[in-house]
């Protein structure tokens, strides 16, 4: 008897040895997101503006997609892309819920409706410790809460939008307690402190961190050391601070990046930048070259955004992928690098962009469909090279992305089959469409979140 009990007792600890080797093993994944930020505006997209060595290194040393999309123009209905997998207009978040405008249902009602999975509640399971840091914007009662939508930390706050400079800070909370405005510092290097922090506590297990940047969104408040930076750079003062802006946002990139190297972590580590939406050319002067069109458009300019993905013992140094990808790949490519089998997941129709990233030359993935609707009637459908775009009752335009980056030349009238087909496929999508959630109950600003 006594030998059958030191017996078990060695086999459930050698379990146990197992499983936490097995944990270890798994990859810790950081997802950063920048906010609003121009098409142009990172060093591994052109060399137009500033030089971002961090942000380009998840590029350089992994894959550069150049046809990724988000789901939505504006903030918070393309999070809500992101968070689920799926395309948010499919269960009713359409626009923005913009703090001062009243809508057709009140505050406490608003958030991704609690049916839907998001990226926390999916890896719980395979035991990853989750943290969103920074801009939520995705609902303000307990039931829409981070801390009770999968994230087992949340510091930031909940609208779209807060201050930067230090002290000024709008309604920051750590898991629902309010912070003191005068103990946080610049906004940016706030939110680099406390990814920096969760990395540091949660070291000997497998996380996952949202770094929920809201640099380079407005108000325009940048640092004095970088505007001293770049005064004499820029002759436009709103695009010189946008340029102060978005070096702070490197360095801190830059410094989530040397505290995983420093632990040891930065290998096992899968990281992942993007942009929420399209550029805000009016109030940010973001340049989306070669895009036509900005935040809030359903042009190019208004959905196509910057993503890279580095993971070195998964992604090939210096890949470059032009394949057609979508913010709604980030969940199923998380997933993939935990563990889980994509079958377990059939509501989730993105692709695992490291897949993507290894397709061999030649080969391509089956012809994808991605749709966007705004709302008003406003709406498009990509398939393969060509795009169309619904705009009320005007007639719908027709593009070729392959040859027409920039949107310039409209073949509606002359590639009519090609015209009809989409237009059927992307009314019958449309027409699949819930009533939205809410809505304004007058005009809003399109881009005050």
């Amino acid at each position: 008897m006594k030998f059958n009990f030191l017996k078990n007792l060695f086999l459930c600890a050698l379990l146990l040895a197992t499983v936490s080797v097995y944990a270890q093993k798994k990859p810790n994944i950081v997802f950063i997101l920048s906010d609003d930020a121009g098409y142009a505006d990172f060093g591994f997209q052109s060399d137009r503006f500033i030089k971002t060595p961090n942000i380009d290194r998840i590029a350089n040393e992994g894959v550069k997609f150049t046809n990724a999309y988000v789901t939505a123009a504006v903030c918070a209905p393309s999070r809500g892309g992101l968070l689920t997998g799926i395309n948010q207009a499919e269960f009713g978040n359409v626009g923005n819920f913009i703090r001062g405008v009243k809508y057709t249902i009140p505050q406490d009602s608003y958030g991704i409706p609690k049916n839907i999975k998001l990226i926390g509640d999916y890896l719980h399971p395979l035991g990853y410790k989750n943290a969103l840091i920074g801009k939520w914007h995705e609902g303000f009662s307990k039931p829409y809460h981070p801390n009770t939508r999968g994230f087992d930390y949340f510091w930031g706050f909940l609208w779209g939008s807060s201050n930067y400079n230090p002290g000024t800070a709008q309604e920051v909370e750590e898991n629902g307690k309010a912070i003191d405005a005068n103990s946080i510092p610049y906004m940016t290097d706030a939110i680099g402190n406390q990814a920096i922090q969760f990395i540091e506590e949660q070291k000997e297990n497998p996380f996952f961190i949202f770094v929920s940047f809201n640099a380079v969104h407005t108000p325009l408040q940048a640092k004095k050391e970088d505007i001293d930076k770049f005064d004499a750079q820029f002759s436009d003062k709103v695009r010189m601070k946008n340029a102060a802006m978005t070096h702070s946002l490197d360095e801190n990139v830059g410094r989530i990046i040397a505290h995983l190297e420093k632990l040891n972590l930065l290998d096992n580590t899968i990281l992942i930048f993007s942009n929420d939406n399209g550029g805000q050319k009016t109030t940010l002067h973001a340049d989306n070259y070669p895009l036509r069109g900005m935040k809030g458009d359903i042009y190019e300019g208004g959905i196509r955004v910057p993503m890279a993905v580095r993971w070195p013992s998964k992604i090939k140094s210096g890949t470059v992928s032009n394949e057609i990808v979508s913010s709604l790949d980030i969940l199923p490519t998380i997933l993939a690098a935990a563990g889980q089998k994509s079958k377990s997941n059939p509501q989730l129709k993105g692709m695992d962009l490291v897949q993507v990233a290894n397709i061999k030359k030649g080969k391509t993935p089956a012809e994808r469909e991605l749709y966007w609707y705004l709302g008003k009637q406003k709406g498009a459908l990509r398939k393969g090279d060509w795009k169309l775009i619904v705009l009320g009752d005007a007639q719908p335009q027709l593009y070729n992305l392959k040859t027409d980056i920039g949107e310039t030349k409209d073949v509606y009238s002359t590639q009519t089959a090609i015209a009809k087909n989409m237009l059927q496929t992307y009314r019958k999508w449309e027409g699949s469409l819930p009533p939205a959630n809410f809505a304004p109950l007058k005009a809003a600003e399109r881009d005050a979140d």
